[in-house]
């Protein structure tokens, strides 16, 4: 196909950024996504102070283990049950994201399926 050929398709016009204001405004100006941001930054620093906190005391509790003479491990039982709730801790982090569409209108619907069913009936 040369340049003077019909099938030819024209050039894809380059891209230029919006030019308006009101759309290419910083999403930091947006004083809700501020909020959110800055909500984010705290649980993030809580998480690390959480783990900093742990492995001081992990790390104290071996040193005593080592001092003591050995033997069985035993602070792996600490460890392991604070792990635990430092582990939930970090997934917590990552629950808090915001509901899609279909999510908020499938609870809609319950709630109005809920409203309308006599109180003790049995769910279908």
């Amino acid at each position: 196909m040369t340049e003077d050929d019909p099938r030819t398709p024209p050039p894809l016009p380059a891209y230029q950024p919006p030019t308006d204001p009101a759309t290419r405004s910083d999403p930091a100006a947006d004083p809700a996504l501020r909020a959110k941001a800055l909500e984010r930054l705290e649980a993030v620093k809580g998480f690390r102070i959480h783990l900093t906190v742990y492995l001081a005391v992990i790390g104290f509790l071996t040193a005593i283990w080592v001092v003591s003479g050995g033997g069985f491990f035993w602070p792996v039982w600490p460890a392991l049950g604070w792990g635990l709730g430092l582990a939930l801790h970090l997934a917590s982090l990552t629950w808090d994201k915001e509901p899609t569409e279909a999510q908020i209108e499938a609870q809609a619907r319950r709630m109005a399926r809920d409203r309308t069913r006599p109180p003790g009936a049995i769910e279908d």
